[in-house]
C-alpha cells in the first residue's frame, strides 16, 4: 500500500521531483540504447556456450532478468512464489514459465514433497546468463555512481532502496 501525501507535503517538492523525473527522461532513451547493445554483446557470448538446440536468438534479455531475479536467491520456487515475485497471475506465470523453458533458461520440477506442486529452477544456461546480465547491471551502475563520494553514495542507496520499499508497500 502507498501512503497518502497531504497536499502540503506534495508541494513541497514537486520542482524538484519535476526535475529529477525530466532529467531520467532526457538520460533514458541514450541508456536503453546503450543497455540493448550490451545485452546484445552478453547474448553472442552466451550463444557460444549453449549446446545446439538450447535457447532462442530473439530472447527477451530484460523479460528473463526480471524473471529469474525471483528464482536465482532461493535456487528453486513453485509456481504460486513465481506468480507472485512478479505480481502476474498464475496463467501469465505459467505462459512466461513456458517461454523461460523453451529458451532452456529454467526447467520445472516436481516438489519431493507435494506432487501437486510444481517448481522452477534455473539450468546451468540460465544461471550464467542470469550472472552475466547481473554483472553488467553491477557494472553499469558502479560507473554511474563513480561521480560521488564513498557518503553519498551510501546515503543514495539507502534512499533508493526506501523509495523501493515504499514502492513494494513495505517498510
Amino acid at each position: 500500500m502507498i501512503a497518502t501525501v497531504s497536499k502540503d507535503e506534495g508541494n513541497l517538492h514537486d520542482e524538484q521531483i519535476a526535475a529529477v523525473v525530466r532529467g531520467f527522461m532526457l538520460v533514458w532513451n541514450s541508456f536503453e540504447s546503450t543497455l540493448s547493445n550490451e545485452l546484445s554483446h552478453i547474448q553472442e557470448r552466451l550463444h557460444g556456450m549453449r549446446k545446439q538446440g538450447e535457447g532462442h536468438p530473439d530472447t527477451n534479455y530484460e523479460l528473463f532478468y526480471r524473471a529469474c531475479s525471483s528464482i536465482y536467491p532461493d535456487g528453486n520456487i513453485s509456481m504460486g512464489e513465481f506468480g507472485n515475485a512478479l505480481s502476474v497471475p498464475l496463467s501469465t506465470a505459467t505462459r512466461t514459465a513456458d517461454w523461460l523453458v523453451e529458451n532452456g533458461f529454467i526447467e520445472r520440477l516436481q516438489d519431493p514433497n507435494d506432487r501437486r506442486i510444481v517448481r522452477v529452477t534455473l539450468t546451468d544456461v540460465g544461471k550464467e546468463t542470469y550472472r552475466e546480465i547481473d554483472e553488467y547491471i553491477r557494472y553499469r551502475i558502479k560507473q554511474v555512481l563513480y561521480t560521488l563520494t564513498d557518503e553519498e553514495k551510501a546515503i543514495l542507496l539507502t534512499l533508493v532502496s526506501k523509495v523501493v520499499s515504499g514502492l513494494r508497500g513495505t517498510e
